[in-house]
C-alpha cells in the first residue's frame, strides 16, 4: 500500500488531542475540587498505600527495590496475562518495498505481535552495512503519528506543522545513523477497538482501554508488549548494534517509553517528551488520559517510581513550559523524586529533566545532545 494513501485512511479514525492555550493554562487550577472531594481523594490516594514506592531505607537497598517494584509493575500491567494468551505464537513481520530517500531508505511494514493484532510501522535505515544503533519511536494521541514520525505527511500543512515541532523523529534518527522504527501505538491508531456509536464518548483510546480492562488486561501493558516484540525482531537483525537501544516518544508515546523502559532492560536510553509528571496533582487531579491508566498503580508508587526503575540506564524527561497538560510544580516534584532514585542507584548523572520553551511537542535541540552523550559512554 502506498504510504501517503495509508496515512489518508488514518485521518478519520482518531482526532489529535490538542492542548489549550498558554493563557488558559494560567487560569487552570488542578486542585479546584470541593473540600469533601479533596478529603476523599486524599484518603484513597494516600502515599501510605505506596507499597513499592522507593524509599532510602528499603530493605536490601536500591537493587532489591528495583527487583521488587519491577515485578509488581509487570503484574499490574498484566503483561504476563498477555503472554499466556499468546503462548506459542511467533510474531510475524511483513515489509514492503524500500523507498530511496537519499541518505536513508524507508519501508512500510507490519508486525503481528499476537494473534489477530497487526501493528503497522515504518522502518528507516541509513545506507550501508552498519551495525547501527536502534531507535524505536512510539507516538501518542494521533492516528497518523507513526506516519509523521517517519516523514509521511497528509499535505503541505501537516508537513510544516510536523517539522516546526520536530515530530519527524524517526527521520532525524535515521539521518543520525540509527535504524529507526516508527510503530503505530495500539489503541491510539487504527489497530485499537473502535468506539461504535460513541459509547465511550467518541474516543477510540477510551473504547480500547475499557475493553482491555474488561478482559483483565491493560492498554499500557499491550503497548509495552508490542514494544518488546519490536525489540525481539529488530535486535535479531544483523545490522543492529544491540548495545545501543533508544526509545523516544512524545505525549502518550512518552508514557509508552517510560513504562517500556521500566520493564525492559534492553532499552539503554529513554527519552519521554511532554508526558512526565506525577500521576495526580496534590488534590488528586489525574494528569494523564484514561488509556494510560494502570489500575492500582498508586499502590506501587507514582510515575517517578516507574521512571526510577530505568536506572542505572539513561533517562531524559522533557516538558514544554507552555504545555497545559501538567502543572509545572508537579513536573518539578516528579523530577526531584527521580533524581533521588538515581542518586540511590549511584548514577545521578544518568537522569536529566529539561524544559522546552514552547508547548506539547518534541524538542530536538534538547533531546539529541543528551542521547548522543549517553550513547558515547
Amino acid at each position: 500500500m502506498h504510504t501517503t494513501t495509508f496515512c489518508h485512511r488514518l485521518l478519520s479514525v482518531l482526532a489529535v488531542t490538542l492542548p489549550l492555550s498558554a493563557h488558559a493554562a494560567e487560569e487552570r487550577d488542578f486542585n479546584a475540587y470541593p473540600p469533601h472531594v479533596k478529603a476523599y481523594l486524599a484518603r484513597v490516594n494516600s502515599v501510605d498505600q505506596h507499597r513499592y514506592g522507593f524509599r532510602e531505607d528499603y530493605p536490601g537497598g536500591y537493587e532489591q527495590w528495583r527487583a521488587d517494584a519491577r515485578r509488581e509493575l509487570v503484574r499490574l500491567l498484566r503483561v504476563e496475562k498477555i503472554a499466556a494468551q499468546a503462548a506459542g505464537f511467533e510474531a510475524q513481520v511483513e515489509l514492503g518495498e524500500a523507498e530511496d530517500l537519499g541518505a536513508i531508505t524507508r519501508q512500510l511494514g507490519s508486525l503481528e505481535t499476537e494473534p489477530s493484532v497487526r501493528v503497522p510501522f515504518y522502518l528507516l535505515k541509513p545506507k550501508g552495512k552498519g551495525p547501527f544503533p536502534l531507535g524505536i519511536f512510539p507516538h501518542g494521541h494521533d492516528a497518523r503519528g507513526h506516519c509523521t514520525s517517519a516523514g509521511v505527511y497528509e499535505d503541505a500543512a501537516h508537513r510544516l506543522k510536523a517539522l516546526a515541532e520536530d515530530r519527524d523523529v524517526a527521520v532525524q534518527a535515521a539521518k543520525r545513523g540509527y535504524l529507526a522504527i516508527a510503530p503505530a501505538t495500539r489503541g491510539l491508531a487504527v489497530d485499537g477497538v473502535p468506539d461504535l456509536y460513541k459509547r465511550h464518548g467518541g474516543r477510540e483510546c477510551r473504547s480500547h482501554v475499557m475493553h482491555c480492562l474488561l478482559a483483565g488486561r491493560t492498554a499500557m501493558g499491550e503497548r509495552v508488549w508490542d514494544m518488546q516484540r519490536f525489540l525481539d525482531w529488530a535486535l535479531a537483525l544483523p545490522e543492529v548494534d544491540a548495545r545501543h537501544v533508544l526509545m523516544m516518544g512524545n505525549s502518550g508515546g512518552g508514557m509508552v517509553t517510560l513504562y517500556a523502559a521500566a520493564c525492559e532492560p534492553r532499552i539503554t536510553v529513554a527519552v519521554a517528551s511532554c508526558s512526565f509528571a506525577t500521576l495526580t496533582s496534590p488534590a488528586g487531579y489525574i494528569y494523564h488520559c484514561d488509556c494510560n491508566m494502570v489500575p492500582g498503580l498508586l499502590e506501587l508508587g507514582d510515575l517517578p517510581d516507574v521512571a526510577g526503575l530505568i536506572a542505572p540506564r539513561y533517562l531524559l524527561t522533557v516538558n514544554g513550559r507552555k504545555d497545559v497538560l501538567h502543572a509545572a510544580e508537579d513536573v518539578e516534584r516528579a523530577a526531584a523524586r527521580v533524581r533521588t532514585i538515581y542518586e540511590a542507584a549511584g548514577v545521578p548523572t544518568h537522569f536529566e529533566h529539561r524544559w522546552g520553551e514552547q508547548g506539547h511537542r518534541f524538542y530536538s535541540d534538547l533531546m539529541w545532545p543528551f542521547v548522543d552523550a549517553a550513547m558515547e559512554r
